[in-house]
């Protein structure tokens, strides 16, 4: 189980594939260069990441499994979440502006979608293409970042498109929902998006089955509010 601040450098390590001590050191907070360089040894010790001369690089065999891991979900569970994603399609109007988080779940309902015209900004690229499959969306997608783990981009780049894009309703996607987290993910750039997202949008519909309730993930990015 990954510390802190193990989290936050796999995070980056995952997004980068490679980094410098100085590049890393100033993500863990206040911490000595030594603390930064146990938990590398930590790391590459469990087959995480490799040392390099002044940094790290993350593991092949690591790599892979981030590329197989949506594979891997979108195959779990499909009955439930394709029942989700109809529910959710079926609180969607024509001439709103919707955005659809990444997901298995949310690339259930870009399939399951009406023929109506949608303006919809998503962060998914797989999101993405099937919702241009229908000649009448209109499909924005964020830039920045692209993640293997969930084929999606987030970063500095995806917040700033955010900044002149209005949102009426966004479906957003969860790792794990406890009452002690709330809702959270194991990416610090992908929680910062939904973040904004979510403040963007009159409303937020999360989408989640019950293998998410009581797993907690390193950064919490909403709350429910009772």
């Amino acid at each position: 189980m990954y510390n802190k601040r193990q989290t936050i450098i796999m995070d980056y390590l995952t997004r980068n594939g490679e980094a410098k001590n100085t590049e890393l050191l100033p993500l863990i907070g206040d911490c000595s260069m030594m603390t930064l360089i146990r938990d590398l040894n930590k790391l590459e010790e469990s087959g995480q990441l490799l040392r390099t001369h002044g940094g790290a690089v993350i593991a092949p065999q690591v790599q892979v499994k981030q590329e197989l891991a949506f594979d891997y979900r979108i195959n779990q569970n499909t009955f439930e979440k394709d029942d989700i994603a109809w529910i959710a399609t079926e609180l969607i109007q024509s001439n709103h502006a919707y955005y659809f988080d990444s997901g298995s779940t949310i690339l259930s309902m870009a399939q399951q979608i009406n023929d109506e015209h949608h303006a919809i900004v998503t962060s998914a690229g797989n999101t993405a293409i099937e919702l241009s499959r229908s000649g009448n969306n209109t499909v924005t997608l964020l830039g920045g970042q692209f993640s293997a783990n969930t084929l999606s981009c987030s970063g500095p780049q995806a917040q700033r498109m955010l900044q002149d894009i209005n949102i009426d309703v966004a479906f957003m996607a969860t790792s794990g929902y406890s009452n002690h987290g709330g809702f959270t993910v194991g990416s610090l750039s992908e929680a910062e998006l939904k973040r904004e997202v979510i403040r963007k949008s009159a409303l937020t519909i999360m989408l989640l089955d019950h293998t998410k309730i009581n797993k907690n993930y390193p950064f919490t990015f909403a709350q429910l509010m009772l």
